[in-house]
């Protein structure tokens, strides 16, 4: 599904009109009207503000995804630094990295209990 395509699905699932939604953006009428049909796209800004109002991912707007659902908001910048180099790595490697974070836990539940 394109980028119109899921606009103009949200639009309906939320029960608006292209209108309400200009009028709520601030964006003009045919300016909406192309995004929906295909014949324009949203810059940066405009694209979040879409994925800020119908609360769904960047992502799921343009057909990166089919989650709708923002998947990462709610870790901080070390866990996402994290998962960036995990992303990197071989699979080998990711499984000795999850054995060490396993046992960093288990060494982290122990000194938590001895204080």
């Amino acid at each position: 599904m394109n980028f119109g395509e899921r606009l103009k699905q949200l639009i309906e699932e939320n029960n608006l009109t292209q209108r309400q939604l200009s009028r709520e953006l601030n964006i003009a009428p045919t300016t909406l009207s192309g995004y929906a049909n295909g014949y324009r796209e949203p810059d940066f800004f405009t694209l979040t503000k879409f994925a800020d109002y119908f609360n769904v991912s960047v992502d799921y707007l343009i057909g990166y995804s089919d989650n709708p659902y923002h998947t990462r908001t709610s870790r901080d910048q070390s866990a996402e630094r994290l998962l960036y180099y995990y992303e990197k790595l071989s699979p080998d490697i990711r499984e000795l990295l999850l054995d060490e974070a396993r046992l960093l836990l288990k060494y982290n539940h122990l000194n938590t209990k001895n204080t």
